[in-house]
């Protein structure tokens, strides 16, 4: 088999357990939620799209990682795994990142309270499975699935924000606050007991009471002690999800890490332009092709970490400004903090990737759709810093399904896909127009035949006894009376039957799309967690696999 034969044409190891059924819909039928381009493939040959993605003739070359490099990045790696208990694989992965012959499977989120959108720990799972898959394809090399923990990131909002569906099917939106208002790096943030003690009581009564509730808020309480960062927690309450997996968590904050790409920090202190015009002309390029291009390219792709708060360097003439602070620093002092005290410095969302795969012998980063567009301008800013930019390729994409929404199809003749149609219309699809007619038919048609029956008496009663006709036209009246009566009971009865199946329909769209965004991209596994315990999470998680070009579906049983 050769390198350039399809990466994902033979990957199936895993089969469906007895509580879970998986299909996939195809992301072409899915465009109102996912980006055109996720479907269509890429000339580019280090960007793998559409559904039937090829690797191209060589990975990244390995001799830059020198033993000494791969002895200090296992070392700082295990350090912070160590911290965070980490499971016996994950620590077994991490020292094979200290063998010449390994490379990274790698992806990343920032450090989300108790992980964030579904989709982060889906980025997770998927980055194992791609490294089992490289694993296969290149036998005599080795792939560990990274985590990168963006924990510089000062979006708190952002990080502390999670939505939950109640009981009763509404999303909730819960934020952790720690008060503090101050621009600081999520990693530099540290849990208030009692702070999160609130968060995990709004959480509680969210979600209801059940059997797995007591083993959840424990492993979110061991998870975020008192002082602990949100990485730390982030990092700890993963680990605690997912088991014993082989999956490597990296913090950024990690400052001997950090020491690893202080060349890449020291050139981009010197000459702050190069990366711009690299990243400008490539975005000109990709604009022209009519791709995505979502980073607006300025010049200055660092931050320093200035009284407590995460500030942006903004080159200028001879130096740099503290922005919003009136500070300044010559590049010559910018320069030397990157060689001798780093972890002042983070870079913004152009220069992660380049500091990521400095320090990482990255092989692939499976990200999602903005940072597979974002990444496509950074191509030609690699050989800046002497280095090959990894394989790109779109994470997994994933929808849980419950029994509810099983259960609402059964009962229509709506597919699984039209629940995500952005033209879907409810009331046209449970409202049975064809039932409602042919009850408004037989009503007419039984009161033409009432009136030619009691036309027909009228004849005999006025040979009998005319005295009957006023009988006659009461109870011609009555007849059609009743006859109408019936056919409001009846209208009744089916508008109070598609109601109810209006609603079915509803609950289960709201499961699939909760507040009108993809289910993946707003709900966190809390809900599942506490609705069907740690283990079934494992087990679903267990059940997502590498479907190019796809949605993966996965149906819930208890």
């Amino acid at each position: 088999m050769t390198v350039a034969e399809s990466i994902f044409s033979d990957y199936h190891t895993r089969e469906p357990g007895a509580q879970f059924m998986a299909q996939s819909i195809q992301l072409s039928e899915l465009t109102n939620h996912y980006p055109q381009f996720l479907c269509e493939p890429s000339d580019e040959e280090n960007v793998l799209l559409g559904t039937s993605p090829s690797l191209p003739d060589q990975l990244r070359d390995l001799s830059r990682f020198t033993s000494e490099h791969r002895e200090l990045l296992v070392k700082a790696i295990v350090s912070d795994l160590e911290k965070w208990d980490a499971p016996p694989e994950a620590m077994k992965a991490a020292n094979k990142l200290g063998e010449p012959n390994s490379y990274a499977a790698v992806t990343g989120q920032q450090a989300g309270i108790v992980s964030g959108p579904l989709y982060t720990l889906y980025k997770a799972i998927g980055t194992i499975r791609v490294a089992e898959m490289f694993g296969s394809k290149y036998p005599d090399l080795q792939f560990v699935s990274v985590f990168w923990i963006e924990g510089d990131d000062h979006d708190f909002d952002e990080a502390r924000t999670i939505h939950l569906l109640e009981r009763s099917g509404d999303l909730r939106t819960l934020r952790y606050d720690d008060g503090d208002d101050r621009r600081r790096s999520v990693g530099d943030r540290t849990i208030d007991t009692e702070t999160l003690g609130a968060f995990l009581n709004n959480v509680r009564e969210i979600l209801g009471e059940t059997d797995f509730t007591g083993e959840l808020l424990e492993i979110i309480t061991s998870s975020y002690s008192e002082g602990t960062t949100l990485a730390d927690g982030f990092a700890r309450f993963c680990y605690s999800l997912l088991g014993d997996v082989p999956l490597v968590l990296l913090s950024s904050c990690n400052s001997a890490l950090k020491g690893l790409a202080s060349g890449v920090f020291t050139q981009e202190a010197e000459n702050p332009n190069r990366l711009y015009k690299a990243i400008a002309s490539r975005t000109a390029v990709l604009k022209e092709r009519g791709l995505p291009t979502p980073i607006d390219p300025k010049p200055g792709a660092l931050f320093t970490q200035h009284e407590g708060e995460r500030i942006s360097l903004d080159p200028g003439k001879g130096g740099y400004e503290i922005r919003g602070t009136g500070s300044r620093l010559t590049r010559n002092e910018v320069v030397v903090i990157a060689q001798q005290t780093l972890e002042k410095l983070s870079p913004n969302v152009v220069l992660r990737p380049i500091v990521q795969d400095a320090i990482l012998p990255t092989a692939i980063y499976s990200g999602g759709p903005s940072e597979v567009a974002y990444l496509r301008q950074l191509s030609d800013a690699y050989s800046l810093f002497d280095m090959e930019s990894p394989i790109i390729a779109p994470r997994p994409f994933v929808t849980l399904i419950e029994p509810k929404v099983e259960r609402a199809l059964e009962s229509t003749e709506l597919t699984l896909g039209s629940l995500f149609e952005e033209s879907f219309d409810n009331a046209s699809h449970s409202i049975d127009r064809e039932k409602k007619g042919e009850i408004e038919r037989n009503v007419e048609e039984g009161k033409k035949q009432i009136a030619e029956a009691f036309e027909g008496l009228e004849g005999l009663i006025e040979e009998i006894d005319k005295t009957l006709e006023k009988a006659l036209r009461a109870n011609a009246h009555k007849a059609e009376k009743e006859l109408e009566n019936l056919g409001g009971r009846l209208r009744g009865a089916l508008k109070r039957k598609n109601g109810t199946e209006i609603k079915r329909i509803e609950g289960a769209r709201a499961l699939l799309l909760p507040g009108g965004s993809l289910q993946e991209r707003t709900l966190n596994v809390l809900y599942y967690a506490n609705r069907y315990g740690i283990e079934s999470v494992r087990e679903m998680f267990e059940q997502i696999e590498l479907t190019p070009g796809a949605m993966q579906v996965i149906t819930v049983y208890r």
